[in-house]
């Protein structure tokens, strides 16, 4: 199913290689015509109705500092256009109408806190002229290189959603494009020149807070830096004329869906779990609101062979590891309440005891380590996530 979406994304994004400009004409009774766009729209949308059925949200077994995924996502628009004059016995004005986003691109998030990422994307910018009794639906498109930075918040207890602040920074890249339209009397003129444009997008969302994958969910504005039009259009029927034109700025409510990778074992010298001591040392007790810590150890005198091992409540989070005056990092995921890190050892190398140094990051500063072990003593960290 995952494969699925991001095949359709594909597909979607695919269909800019025709023309920018496309509209239909018909009566104030009807829309004439864009109920295919609205279709397609309608279509895409119900792949992203139900992100539980298809997302990967296992716990990350062995997690990094730096997540890296790739990304699709989809979304409508609501931009809006400028009835610059008209003149006639009738009336004229301008209606917003639902365009459609699409995006392929990669993230990368630092300790599930601060994210990057970079996509190429499609977007098309919908409206609706009336001139007289005639609707005109005219849709303009283009494709998008963005750069974005987005702030997660710390997810409270029990929660399964984090907060999102970002703001991208694109360029929108549009051809040179014009289109004439004819239909019972209505004549109609729309032009749109070749153009780059920068722009900025400021977003506030919601981001799934565990798992390999993360589905996203955000309301965001594109602000064209530039203030030349995207396109403009001349319109007559029934002797009454009127001047539209465009920015290409919009409205978008945006899903995406991030893909994780599963990361490869690290090699370790031995995986053979060590016997439980008779006694476990307790260090005083520590808190934390961060999911992920980091414990780095190492040997700092002379190595003389120390080999240990590290569970995170029970689980071995590394095994049979010989110290090094290089140290180990390790990134240990908290869950809330307490949590127990014992390090135990395999042997006391040729200088008992086995002697190692560390230092733990759990958000505030760190903390500075002397960890003595024995074949019968071991050392219990108790970590408190709030």
């Amino acid at each position: 199913m995952r494969s699925f979406f991001f095949v359709c994304s594909f597909l979607l994004a695919g269909w800019c290689d025709g023309q920018s400009l496309s509209d239909a004409v018909g009566g104030a009774g009807g829309g004439g015509g864009s109920g295919g766009v609205l279709k397609l729209i309608v279509g895409g949308m119900n792949v992203l109705v139900n992100p539980e059925y298809f997302m990967n949200d296992d716990p990350v077994e062995r997690s990094r500092d730096i997540e890296t995924r790739l990304y699709a996502g989809l979304g409508i628009n609501l931009g809006s256009a400028t009835l610059d004059s008209s003149s006639g016995p009738a009336g004229s004005a301008v209606f917003p109408w639902p365009g459609i986003c699409t995006e392929l691109g990669a993230s990368f998030t630092y300790r599930d806190r601060l994210m990057f990422s970079v996509n190429g994307a499609w977007t098309a910018n919908g409206h609706v002229l009336r001139l007289d009794t005639m609707l005109q639906s005219l849709y303009h498109s283009h494709r998008n290189a963005e750069l974005r930075m987005a702030w997660h918040t710390i997810p409270k207890r029990n929660a399964t959603r984090q907060w999102s602040f970002g703001v991208g920074l694109g360029w929108s890249f549009q051809r040179a494009d014009e289109r004439t339209t004819h239909n019972d009397g209505f004549h109609s003129l729309t032009v749109a020149p070749r153009a780059i444009r920068p722009y900025i997008a400021p977003e506030l969302g919601r981001f799934t807070a565990s798992g390999k994958d993360r589905y996203e969910i955000s309301i965001r504005w594109v602000e064209h830096l530039d203030p030349a039009s995207a396109w403009s259009s001349t319109s007559s029927f029934n002797g009454t004329s009127a001047v539209w034109h465009g920015s290409d700025d919009h409205l978008a409510l945006m899903m995406r869906y991030h893909l994780g990778f599963k990361k490869p074992l690290d090699p370790t010298p031995g995986t053979v779990r060590p016997e439980m001591p008779n006694t476990l040392d307790t260090i005083p007790l520590m808190t934390c609101k961060r999911q992920r810590i980091t414990l780095k150890l190492w040997d700092d005198a002379e190595m003389d062979g120390d080999t240990v091992s590290v569970l995170l409540n029970g689980e071995p989070a590394l095994l049979a590891h010989c110290l090094q005056h290089k140290p180990v990092k390790l990134r240990l995921d908290m869950e809330y309440g307490h949590n127990q890190v014992q390090v135990l050892a395999h042997n006391e190398g040729r200088i008992p005891p086995n002697t190692a140094r560390g230092i733990l990051r759990r958000g505030k500063g760190r903390e500075q380590l002397l960890l003595k072990t024995t074949r019968t003593h071991g050392e219990l960290m108790v970590i408190v996530r709030g």
